[in-house]
């Protein structure tokens, strides 16, 4: 019978090739390696008091301190809502002080009866509601649901709330 030369040596060529390792288990590969362990200090939100959100204070304004965006994106499931009450294209208010809680008042530029926002914040920046209004739906809500009840006519400013 005949035999291809091929096959003949195909089981040789076999005996140079390294043993491959088998993968570790998962868990053993999770244990090795330490998973990343946040190391910054809390949040001082409260620095932010009588500037205007989009002022830098210390190197950040209140709407970009990840701190604020962090707290913002855990309150707030509606991409478009977060986006907006976070944008520095704002007609805004002085960042205040009320009930303990650091408060930024904003609104859509040329258009802020209609479309307004309030950001509330601890002032360690742990827990954040937003409060959105928008005219064209006639609705006002508070977002976590529950975290405060919907206002009517705008969300707080601060100023005369």
């Amino acid at each position: 019978r005949f035999v291809p030369l091929a096959l003949l040596l195909f089981p040789l060529a076999a005996c140079d090739r390294q043993p491959v390792p088998e993968p570790a288990p998962r868990n053993a590969l999770t244990a090795a390696t330490p998973s990343p362990v946040a190391t910054h200090a809390p949040a001082d939100l409260e620095r932010y008091v009588g500037s205007y959100p989009t002022d830098a204070v210390k190197g950040a304004s209140f709407l970009t301190d990840p701190a604020v965006k962090a707290a913002v994106g855990a309150a707030v499931p509606d991409a478009a809502v977060r986006d907006r009450v976070l944008d520095t294209d704002v007609t805004a208010t002085p960042v205040v002080l009320e009930e303990g809680r650091v408060l930024s008042y904003g609104c859509e530029p040329h258009n802020c009866g209609p479309h307004n926002w309030s950001i509330v914040v601890t002032r360690d920046g742990t827990t954040a509601g937003v409060c959105y209004y928008d005219e064209d739906t006639k609705a006002a809500r508070w977002y976590p649901q529950g975290f405060a009840p919907p206002p009517t006519g705008g969300c707080p400013s601060g100023s005369d709330d």
